[in-house]
C-alpha cells in the first residue's frame, strides 16, 4: 500500500499541464514558457511544446548554475542544470528499446534551455549536454519521470586526456604539413636506441657517437630534444616519385649556445641521389657554421651560417652563400629550400629566430642540373673532413616536404612562449574545434610562458589564471568564452536596481569575513619569485587590531620570463584584490515575474554576463549609504510555473573601478596617509589636513585636479579647493595691525606699541622703535607639526648692534617657544640659529651662517619644519633655488604642544639704527593644508574628531 506522501506528489505531477495563471513561469507578460530543446536525430526537438518539461506545478522546477559558485575561488565551475522530464512512454530512458528516442539519446546528448529575450528572440540560459538520465516513478506507476542532469562543456573538457604529443609534433602531423614525406621529432626519451619516425612510412633515425637524448628543454613547444655533442644523427628518406617534384625543403629546430660552434662545423647535411650539375656530380647540401680567425672569412662573419654544395667526394661544388644573422644564443628554425626552374636550381638557406620573429636568408643558383630525390638527412653529420658532433647544439623536428612553404607556417605552435593569454585561448579552442566567445581585446592580455602538455581546459585555465580574467561557458552555443582582465576595468553598470523600488527578490545581505583576504602573495614564474605584502591598513599583515595578521598565498603562473618588477606587479595586483576593505554581497536576487521589473530591465537581467557590474541604489539606512557596487561572478537561476528567479553571486566591483595608468589625466593617486589636524562639526566646510605620522605626501593644489572626493569617517566630501593652511602675501594695507591673512586667519600682535605694526608694499612690518623689546605677530592654532616658510629682510643696515627676525612655531607663549631666527649684524653677516625658550630661559640648538652679504630689502627665505621631536631649519637667498640639505637638524621634545604660530623681531641693546624695520613676506604653512569641501556627498553628515583618517573616496589603482 503506497504511503500518502508519494501519492500526493504523483497527483501534483499529473496536474502539471493544468493551465497556470497569467505570466506563467514568470517569463513575459504573454505568459510564454521556458523552452527546453533536446538534440535528437540531428535536429532540435522542443520538449516544452510536447509537455515533457515538468515546471508547471509547485514542486517541479528548472535549476541552473553558471560561473564561479560558492563565493570563492578564481576558476569558473562547470555550468549545471537539473530538471524533470515526463517519461510515461519511456522516451527519456536511453536503454528502453520501446522508447521513441531509443538509440538517439544517451550520455552527453546536447540540451539547451531558453526564455524569451523580450525582443522577439531567445535568451539561452544554458547550452550543455545531458550527463545523467535518472528514471523515477511513484509506487502506483502512474507518475513516471526522469531527473535529467545537464552540464556545460567544461564537464567534458575537464575529463579529456592530455595530448599524447608535444605542441609542435601535433602542429606538424595533425593534419600533416603539405607534402610531408619524412619527419623525425627527436623527442624520444633517454635510453632509446633509435629515434622513431613520426610517419608510418618512415624508418628510424640512427646515430654515431653518444647523443644526450631528451637533454634539452629550451624549446617551449617541444618535448626535450637531444644534445649532439660528439654525435651524428641520420635518417633515410623513404623512396618517392620525383617526376612531378619541382621543389622540396628540409627543416629543423636548432639551439645555438651563446659561445657558438667551431669554424666550419657542419650542422646539417641533405644527401640527394647523385645528379649531374654541369661537369660535376652533385650529392650533398651542407649547412655549416662560421667562426673565422680574425673575425672575417671567405664564408662570412662570426656566428653566421653558410649553405655549401658538395660533390660525391665531398669536394666543394660551385659557390656558397652565407647569412648575416649572428645565430649565437638563438633558438632557430632552419630551412633548406631547393626548387628547379628549367635546368636551373635555386638553393636557399632561410632562418627564423622563433623568439623574436627575425628572419634571414641566403641563396645560390646551380645551372645545368635537375632536381633529384632526397636520400637522407643528417644533423651534425659524419664527414670526410672531420669528426661528427657540434658541441652544445640541441636539434630536432627534422622534416622533409615536397613543397616550399612560409618558414612561419607553424605560427604560434612553434613557440607559444610570449603568446598573449587571450590569443592562446583562441588558438587552442580553434585547434580543438571548440566555439569561443570573448569580451575585451585578446591582445591586451599578459604574455604567457611555454604551453605545457595538458588537456585543453587545463591550458585555458592556466592562461586565464595568468591574465586574471574570467573563463565562462558560452550560452549561445556549446562552447567557451573568455572575459579579459582589462575588460573588467572601469566598466559602466550593466544593471542598476533600486532597493526602495522593490526590485529585489530577497534582501541583499552584506558579508564581512576573511574568505577572500590575501595580504601577502608570492608569485613564482620559472623558479623566480617575488612577494608583495600589504603592511598598512585595516587588512594589512599587522597583528590585530592594527591589521588582520598574515593571509598569505603562493601562486605559480605561466608567464613569459619577466623581470622581478613584473612579478612584483602581479603579486601586488593579487594583494589589491585580496585587501578590499568593504563588505561583499554574495547574493543579489531578482524575480522576472515581479511587476517592478520593466521590459528594459528584464533584457538587461537576461543579458548579464560574468564580470558584469551590478549596482543597488538607495540601500536601507542601516547599511552604508554608498551605492552597492558588485561584479557578477556566478549566476543561479530557478524557473518554475510562477517565477524566474536569478541570483547573482557577487564580489565588490571596487578593485576593478578607477583603474588607470601613470600620467593619464583621470588618474588620481591617493596619499600615503592623511588625517584631520583639527576636529570639525557636521556643517564645517573647511578642513585642516596633514600627512599621517611618518608620511610626507601632500594633496594636490593644482586647480586642474579639482574637484575630487575624499572619505572621512565614512562621509564622502567633495574637495573644491586645496591650499596652504597659512598663506599671506601681504597684498593689502593695514596700520597698527597685520589685518587678516590671505588664507583667512586674523593676525594678533603683541610687544611694543600698536603703531609698530603695519602692512604696506607687500610686506608685514615690525618697526623696532625701542631696543630689546620683541614684536610678535601670531595666529591661534593647535597645530604642532608643520612645514613653515617665510621671507625675512630689514629696511636698513644694522648699526651699533644686530637686528633679529624669525619664525615661531610650537609657540605656547612669549616665554615658551621654538624660534628659528636670523641675525643681521653690522657687517652684513646673516646667521641662522634655532632658539628654544623654556620658562623664558633661552638655549641655542644650532647655528648656520648664511653665505650672503646682507643688503637691506633683499629677502632671506627660512624654512622651518617640525615633526614630533624632529626640528629642522634651513635658510637661503629667496631668489635662489632651495638647497636640498637642512642647515640645522636637531631632536628636541621639550615643547610638544602649541597655542600660537607666527613671527618675532627685536633689536639688540647695542643697536643705534633709528626705527629699523624687520619685514616679512610670503609667509606660508604648506603642511598642514586647508581644504574647502562640500559635505555629505553620500548622504552622511557628521562631526569628525582630530586624527580622523582622510583618503580619496575612489583612488586610482594602476592597471596590471
Amino acid at each position: 500500500m503506497p504511503t500518502v506522501a508519494p501519492l500526493v506528489a504523483a497527483w501534483r505531477r499529473r496536474l502539471a499541464n493544468v493551465a497556470g495563471p497569467a505570466r506563467a513561469s514568470g517569463e513575459a507578460s504573454t505568459g510564454e514558457p521556458v523552452t527546453v530543446e533536446l538534440f535528437v536525430g540531428g535536429e532540435w526537438v522542443d520538449l516544452t511544446a510536447g509537455g515533457y518539461v515538468m515546471v508547471r506545478d509547485d514542486s517541479g522546477q528548472i535549476r541552473i548554475t553558471y560561473g564561479i559558485q560558492g563565493g570563492e575561488g578564481s576558476q569558473t565551475d562547470r555550468a549545471t542544470a537539473s530538471l524533470q522530464l515526463r517519461n510515461q512512454d519511456g522516451r527519456f530512458s536511453p536503454r528502453n528499446p520501446a522508447g521513441p528516442y531509443f538509440g538517439l539519446i544517451g550520455r552527453n546528448t546536447p540540451l539547451r534551455i531558453s526564455v524569451p529575450d523580450g525582443s522577439g528572440g531567445k535568451s539561452y540560459r544554458l547550452w550543455g549536454e545531458v550527463a545523467e538520465w535518472a528514471p523515477n516513478w511513484d509506487p502506483s506507476g502512474t507518475d513516471v519521470w526522469v531527473d535529467a542532469t545537464v552540464h556545460g562543456i567544461m564537464q567534458r573538457l575537464a575529463q579529456a586526456p592530455a595530448p599524447e604529443r608535444s605542441v609542435i609534433y601535433q602542429a606538424i602531423t595533425d593534419p600533416p604539413l603539405t607534402s610531408l614525406v619524412a619527419y623525425w621529432p627527436c623527442e624520444d626519451p633517454a635510453g632509446s636506441t633509435t629515434l622513431a619516425s613520426a610517419l608510418t612510412s618512415g624508418s628510424p633515425m640512427t646515430w654515431t657517437g653518444q647523443p644526450e637524448l631528451a637533454a634539452y628543454s629550451g624549446f617551449g613547444a617541444s618535448d626535450p630534444l637531444p644534445v649532439l655533442t660528439g654525435a651524428s644523427l641520420t635518417g633515410g628518406v623513404a623512396k618517392y616519385t620525383v617526376t612531378s617534384v619541382t621543389q622540396y625543403q628540409m627543416r629543423y629546430l636548432l639551439a645555438v649556445p651563446q659561445t657558438g660552434f667551431s669554424d666550419l662545423d657542419v650542422i646539417s647535411r641533405l644527401q640527394v641521389q647523385e645528379v649531374a650539375a654541369g661537369a660535376s656530380l652533385l650529392s650533398f647540401f651542407d649547412i655549416h657554421y662560421n667562426d673565422p680567425p680574425g673575425g672575417v672569412g671567405s664564408f662570412g662573419g662570426p656566428g653566421t651560417l653558410t649553405i655549401q654544395t658538395l660533390t660525391t667526394e665531398e669536394s666543394p661544388f660551385g659557390s656558397a652563400a652565407s647569412t648575416t644573422m649572428d645565430v649565437r644564443g638563438r633558438h632557430l628554425r632552419v630551412s633548406l629550400e631547393n626548387q628547379i626552374s628549367g635546368t636551373t636550381m635555386t638553393c636557399t638557406l632561410r632562418l627564423l629566430d622563433i623568439n623574436t620573429g627575425a628572419t634571414d636568408s641566403a641563396s645560390i643558383t646551380i645551372p645545368s642540373t635537375s632536381l633529384s630525390r632526397v636520400l637522407s638527412m643528417s644533423l651534425a653529420p659524419d664527414t670526410l673532413a672531420g669528426s661528427a658532433g657540434v658541441t652544445g647544439a640541441a636539434a630536432g623536428h627534422l622534416l622533409l616536404q615536397l613543397a616550399i612553404t612560409d618558414i612561419g607556417d607553424l605560427g604560434r605552435a612553434i613557440q607559444p612562449q610570449g603568446e598573449a593569454a587571450g590569443r592562446r585561448i583562441q588558438r587552442l579552442c580553434g585547434e580543438e574545434g571548440v566555439a569561443l566567445d570573448w569580451v575585451g581585446d585578446l591582445d591586451d592580455t599578459v604574455p604567457l610562458g611555454p604551453q605545457g602538455r595538458a588537456n585543453l581546459l587545463s591550458v585555458v585555465q592556466e592562461a586565464c589564471l595568468a591574465d586574471g580574467g574570467l573563463l565562462y561557458e558560452n550560452r549561445q552555443v556549446l562552447g567557451l568564452g573568455y572575459r579579459t582582465r582589462a575588460s573588467l576595468y572601469n566598466q559602466d553598470p550593466a544593471l542598476v536596481l533600486s532597493y526602495t523600488g522593490h526590485q529585489l527578490a530577497q534582501v541583499p545581505v552584506p558579508v564581512e569575513d576573511d574568505r577572500t583576504i590575501q595580504n601577502r602573495v608570492t608569485v613564482t614564474v620559472g623558479g623566480v619569485s617575488a612577494t608583495y605584502e600589504e603592511t598598512e591598513g585595516t587588512l594589512s599583515t599587522e597583528q590585530p587590531p592594527a591589521g588582520v595578521g598574515v593571509y598569505g598565498s603562493d601562486v605559480t603562473l605561466n608567464l613569459a620570463p619577466p623581470d622581478r618588477a613584473t612579478l612584483l606587479d602581479h603579486a601586488a595586483w593579487r594583494v589589491h584584490l585580496g585587501t578590499v576593505d568593504e563588505a561583499r554581497f554574495p547574493q543579489i536576487s531578482v524575480n522576472l515575474a515581479h511587476s517592478s521589473i520593466t521590459p528594459d530591465m528584464r533584457r538587461a537581467i537576461l543579458g548579464m554576463r560574468l564580470g558584469a557590474r551590478i549596482q543597488i541604489t538607495n540601500p536601507p539606512a542601516w547599511l552604508p549609504p554608498d551605492t552597492i557596487d558588485q561584479l557578477v561572478l556566478g549566476i543561479e537561476e530557478t524557473i518554475t510555473h510562477f517565477e524566474h528567479r536569478l541570483t547573482f553571486l557577487c564580489a565588490p566591483a571596487s578593485p576593478y573601478s578607477s583603474i588607470g595608468v601613470l600620467d593619464a589625466a583621470e588618474t588620481r593617486a591617493d596619499t600615503d596617509g592623511s588625517e584631520l589636524q583639527a576636529a570639525v562639526t557636521s556643517s564645517a566646510t573647511s578642513l585642516v589636513v596633514a600627512p599621517s605620522a611618518g608620511q610626507t605626501t601632500l594633496w594636490t593644489t593644482d586647480t586642474a585636479d579639482l574637484p575630487f572626493d575624499i572619505r572621512v569617517g565614512g562621509e564622502v566630501m567633495r574637495v573644491t579647493a586645496v591650499g596652504d593652511w597659512l598663506s599671506d602675501t601681504f597684498a593689502r594695507t593695514a596700520s597698527s595691525s597685520w589685518g587678516t591673512a590671505d588664507s583667512g586667519q586674523a593676525w594678533s600682535v603683541n610687544g611694543g606699541t600698536l603703531t609698530d605694526y603695519a602692512v604696506s608694499g607687500g610686506v608685514g612690518i615690525h618697526t623696532l622703535t625701542t631696543v630689546t623689546t620683541t614684536r610678535r605677530s601670531f595666529l591661534d592654532t593647535s597645530i604642532t607639526d608643520f612645514d613653515y616658510y617665510g621671507d625675512i629682510t630689514t629696511s636698513t643696515t644694522a648699526t651699533g648692534g644686530s637686528l633679529f627676525g624669525g619664525l615661531t612655531g610650537r609657540y605656547v607663549d612669549s616665554s615658551n617657544t621654538y624660534h628659528p631666527r636670523l641675525e643681521f649684524d653690522t657687517a652684513g653677516v646673516v646667521t641662522l640659529t634655532l632658539r628654544r625658550f623654556i620658562a623664558a630661559a633661552e638655549s641655542n640648538l644650532g647655528t648656520y651662517v648664511v653665505p650672503v652679504t646682507h643688503v637691506p630689502g633683499t629677502f632671506i627665505r627660512v624654512r622651518y619644519q617640525a615633526r614630533g621631536t624632529s626640528l629642522k631649519v634651513k635658510a637661503w637667498l629667496a631668489t635662489a633655488a632651495e638647497p636640498p640639505e637642512w642647515h640645522i637638524s636637531v631632536t628636541d621634545g621639550a615643547i610638544s604642544n602649541t597655542v600660537f604660530f607666527g613671527t618675532r623681531s627685536f633689536a639688540s641693546s647695542a643697536s643705534t639704527a633709528v626705527n629699523p624695520q624687520v619685514q616679512y613676506a610670503n609667509l606660508r604653512v604648506t603642511n598642514p593644508q586647508s581644504m574647502t569641501v562640500t559635505r555629505s556627498i553620500n548622504g552622511v553628515s557628521k562631526a569628525h574628531s582630530a586624527g580622523a583618517d582622510v583618503r580619496l573616496a575612489t583612488p586610482t589603482y594602476l592597471a596590471l
